[in-house]
């Protein structure tokens, strides 16, 4: 079996004129799914070798401009290219207007099929099993070139070999985290942007890779609680409680220009630990 490749296209919170904000890309079997879209991501897809054509399904876990102000160029990029390929998009909900209104304030429509997924505001997931299944697909025929459709917390939309599944965690405004499991044997857990929640390891239990918000040292605590952010022993408890088997340092502050102290304080709780990086690969084997 083919391995699934986590790349991440960057890394960092924000920081003024920063070419490491975040966005992770999920490949496999020739399907690719982008994980947030900050500034400059379709530049660095191209760096790693990926057009934006490659790009059909794109999940973003808030609204804030960090994660989501590559996205219309990268949208827009694909009309400009000549994709004809139809795209969805995940989101919480309001990302349809968003789009809708950059769209006529900037003249541009995409001329493809534009799937915007709103994910619906009930952040209750415990007892939901009920709702797992998949985003019908007669979605995407609509007459428009965009669709607005609607999704309930923690139903599992499928993509090729991906299955996705939208939960809410904890910050300063709406904010998704995202559980995909490819083909059924890898699962990752990508959750930017929360503080520390016992809704992240109820539904990322037993994932291969989390890629966890560890914003903060655990000296900063304060501030972590003050911003809705997590510190990196919060993400080592978390990775702990979900039983994964690997966890990722990830949303660094850009104050941090030596991660060693964050990756040393996870590693006392949780020791296979490891520091995301701008253009860093994982190249994940399911287990025999």
């Amino acid at each position: 079996m083919n391995p699934v490749i986590v790349t991440f296209l960057g890394s960092r919170g924000p920081y003024p004129g920063s070419d490491d904000m975040p966005s992770v890309l999920i490949s496999y079997g020739g399907k690719n799914i982008l994980l947030d879209v900050s500034e400059g991501t379709q530049h660095r897809l191209l760096e790693v070798g990926k057009s934006v054509a490659s790009i059909n399904t794109i999940l973003i876990t808030h609204m804030h401009g960090d994660h989501v102000l590559g996205l219309i160029p990268l949208l827009q990029s694909r009309s400009l290219a000549g994709i004809t390929t139809p795209t969805l998009v995940v989101g919480p909900a309001g990302i349809g207007t968003y789009l809708i209104k950059s769209f006529e304030h900037l003249y541009f429509y995409p001329e493809y099929k534009l799937v915007v997924n709103e994910v619906s505001n009930d952040k209750t997931c415990e007892g939901r099993e009920d709702l797992i299944e998949p985003l019908k697909e007669l979605t995407r025929d609509s007459g428009g070139a965009v669709s607005i459709v609607s999704t309930d917390c923690c139903k599992t939309i499928v993509e090729g070999p991906f299955k996705i599944r939208a939960f809410w965690v904890k910050h300063s405004i709406p904010t998704l985290a995202y559980r995909v499991d490819v083909s059924g044997a890898i699962s990752i857990c990508y959750v930017s942007d929360t503080a520390t929640s016992d809704d992240v390891a109820n539904v990322c239990s037993n994932v291969k890779v989390l890629i966890h918000d560890s914003t903060f040292g655990s000296d900063m605590s304060d501030k972590a609680r003050e911003y809705a952010h997590s510190t990196a022993t919060q993400a080592s408890e978390t990775a702990l409680k979900c039983g994964a088997e690997m966890l990722i340092l990830y949303h660094v502050s850009p104050r941090y220009k030596n991660t060693e102290t964050l990756l040393n304080e996870a590693r006392k709780i949780f020791k296979n630990t490891y520091v995301a990086e701008k253009y860093m690969k994982l190249y994940l084997i399911p287990n025999k």
